[in-house]
């Protein structure tokens, strides 16, 4: 049982899906929450509203738990350091940041508006960095102290892309690199910095993929966010041997990413390369980057094959 009593912790969307499930095993592990949500629809559409965050709040409240509710929106950088403030003023401290808010909007690069990639853009990666920022630079003024976490949401679509979500694919990917990097510099304040890639039942899911999320009537529930957020709570106990990785989970299936890595190398023994050698050496190359899937049970499928999207470019280039 993991014992996280005394501790402070910060859950970005927190009102509903994976944030609720959250928000919730955190209480139940011990520690305080505030609970941030700022209530909009999964596109990041409507009125801001306190009311998903309230109800979660009171569901820990109700069962012994404490926490308060914040409707903040964290795409507004500045606007930010108000949700640190509030961890602070009702509780003294904070441990524990989970970025988990995001929105997701759908359409080609052909077909999505400038409004589309900059909200998004906006709340998946800037949100993600602007509670980052405020809570380390309160940490930084307090001074190194053991026990720290930010535990980031990116996505298996930002880390094997596919199409027709492009803000999104680019946004989770940038969480992912800002996971690698934060790592390395807030070590020294005693901060583990990780990132989790889930599938898992939200409203997001709910949306792209309907019924393939539902609960099953019996048996193992293969997308119950709760499934998720036993892999959070180990990063955020201090059994956590890592920093600066991305898990990824669904169900029981947890996998390690290791982002990008040189695949190929080729030189030309430090004499320019013309362009007829350069075709010439790299005719040996794969011509497109083909999805990663994740090990077991068909967790991450490549959901775009290299051979039908070359038949694409085939046919246009030939006509």
């Amino acid at each position: 049982m993991v014992e996280l009593t005394g501790k402070v912790a910060i859950v970005t969307g927190g009102g509903r899906g994976i944030g609720r499930s959250h928000a919730l095993a955190l209480a139940k592990a011990g520690a305080t929450v505030v609970v941030n949500d700022f209530g909009k629809s999964f596109s990041g559409e409507g009125e801001i509203s306190s009311g998903p965050a309230d109800e979660v709040v009171a569901e820990i409240v109700a069962t012994g738990g404490k926490a308060v509710a914040d409707a903040t929106d964290i795409s507004d950088w500045d606007s930010v350091k108000g949700l640190i403030d509030a961890a602070l003023a009702n509780f003294g401290r904070l441990d524990i940041v989970v970025n988990n808010a995001g929105i997701s909007r759908f359409g080609r690069i052909d077909a999505i508006t400038g409004d589309d990639w900059i909200k998004t853009i906006a709340t998946v990666l800037t949100g993600t960095a602007a509670v980052s920022h405020w809570a380390s630079r309160h940490w930084r003024e307090k001074g190194p102290e053991a026990g720290r976490r930010i535990i980031n949401t990116t996505s298996g679509v930002g880390l094997t892309p596919i199409p027709d979500n492009p803000m999104y694919v680019a946004g989770k990917a940038g969480v992912a690199g800002i996971t690698i990097s934060s790592a390395m510099e807030l070590a020294e304040l005693g901060v583990r910095v990780n990132a989790i890639a889930p599938v898992a039942r939200s409203r997001i899911s709910e949306h792209v993929a309907g019924d393939l999320v539902k609960a099953p009537e019996q048996g193992f529930d293969r997308m119950n966010p709760d499934h998720v957020s036993a892999l959070m709570l180990y990063l955020a106990s201090s059994d956590c041997r890592f920093t600066g990785r991305v898990l990824g989970v669904i169900g029981d299936d947890i996998t390690l990413f290791d982002g990008w890595t040189i695949s190929q190398h080729m030189d030309n023994g430090e004499n320019s390369w013309g362009v007829e050698e350069l075709a010439a050496a790299l005719a040996k190359w794969p011509v497109q980057q083909q999805g990663t899937s994740q090990a077991g049970k068909g967790v991450m499928p490549n959901p775009t094959p290299a051979q039908p999207v070359l038949d694409a470019l085939s046919a246009i280039e030939n006509a």
